[in-house]
């Protein structure tokens, strides 16, 4: 199956890290699973929303490269301690992601549809990390992402074994003939592998801004000197990740050991990927994603 690219929206991940100072891991997960999503998921026109939280497993790497074959290199020190989790949003248009906080009518009354009062995001601060004590902002990390839908997902019921394989390109590679080789080929021939439920591909915008500019205000952290070099610094680790879906972390070791073509993957990867690894998240879908052009009338 060829990489669908029947229309492009504007898709959004943005790395965030707990507060330290009053969250464990587990309790991060809870709040922005539990409650945060419960707002974020009425933003205005979202076509697709999931969280993905990672596993805290340091070692899965290699391990995968011990018993599946997988080619495993240069996986940033420390990575998991950058980000507890990311969420993944999906919208239309550069337009309806930065309007997506105005709000509408959605609460049902005996006088009819009003605005919701309760409907907040002021949990930010205490769930995620904030840029100082004295500071409501917190340290994000958005990124437009563009995403090459290899393999559809196909979701059984029960929580799947997720795993995000990030990489970096080969310098000696132009950003254009990466972009061809990882679509035609890489991703043509990771979409064969036995027992996969799903493969999305996604590079990264090389304009560290496209996700933020127009969404957070000109004075907000992320456009501080201090908060553009860690941006930079963290997107610098990575040029793009692939989302694979498979029932078991023993089909994916399997399904990778026993692949026809196991010596040519490894082959592509030593071609394209100066570093490349994997990370194993939990994913909570909060709104399907529904990739289908936007229909000619108001939805919700």
């Amino acid at each position: 199956m060829g990489v669908d690219h029947s229309f492009c929206q504007f898709k959004v991940w943005a790395f965030l890290k707990r507060n330290v100072a009053l969250l464990s891991h587990d309790e991060y997960r809870a709040g922005h699973v539990g409650f945060h999503c419960s707002n974020t998921r009425r933003l205005n026109a979202i076509r697709g929303y999931s969280v993905n939280i990672h596993d805290e497993d340091s070692t899965l790497s290699a391990r995968l490269a011990l018993e599946a074959g997988a080619q495993v290199r240069n996986e940033p020190r420390h990575f998991l301690s950058l980000w507890d989790g990311f969420p993944a949003v999906y919208f239309d248009s550069w337009q309806s992601w930065t309007q997506a906080g105005v709000q509408e009518p959605t609460r049902a009354t005996k006088d009819g549809v009003v605005i919701d009062v309760d409907w907040t995001l002021a949990d930010g601060p205490y769930l995620f990390d904030r840029v100082s004590d004295d500071s409501p902002q917190f340290r994000s990390y958005h990124i437009r992402m563009e995403e090459m839908l290899a393999k559809p997902v196909l979701r059984e019921e029960r929580r799947p074994v997720k795993l995000v394989q990030f990489f970096r390109a080969k310098p000696s590679l132009s950003a254009a003939e990466f972009k061809e080789r990882l679509r035609c080929e890489y991703l043509v021939l990771l979409a064969e592998l036995d027992a996969l439920n799903g493969l999305i591909g996604n590079l990264r915008y090389r304009d560290i801004d496209a996700a933020v500019r127009g969404y957070y205000p000109e004075d907000h952290w992320c456009f501080t000197e201090q908060g553009r070099t860690e941006r930079e610094a963290f997107f610098d680790l990575w040029d793009g990740a692939n989302e694979l879906y498979f029932s078991s972390l023993e089909a994916f070791i399997e399904a990778r050991r026993q692949f026809r073509d196991h010596d040519r993957l490894n082959a592509l990867e030593d071609e394209l990927f100066e570093a490349n690894w994997y990370v194993a998240v939990d994913e909570n879908v909060i709104v399907m994603p529904n990739r289908s052009r936007p229909p000619e009338y108001y939805f919700r």
